[in-house]
């Protein structure tokens, strides 16, 4: 289950902050030692570049093992 204003994909979380100066939806995942930031002008582009993020992540994480 998620909490306002966060996002959950495959085990990991992300929180969401509108920006409303270029009017977009910022998230960074949360509870990791790197930092993964990413951004949507919807909820459906953010959940999107989320997914993406994240997959991108486990596949290098993936790699470097």
């Amino acid at each position: 289950m998620s909490t306002p204003n966060t996002m959950r994909y495959r085990g990991y979380h992300a929180s969401m902050t509108f920006d409303p100066d270029d009017r977009i939806i910022v998230g960074r995942v949360m509870d990791i030692d790197d930092i993964i930031s990413f951004h949507g002008e919807s909820i459906a582009a953010f959940e999107q570049a989320f997914h993406e993020a994240i997959d991108d992540y486990i596949e290098a994480c993936a790699k470097l093992d």
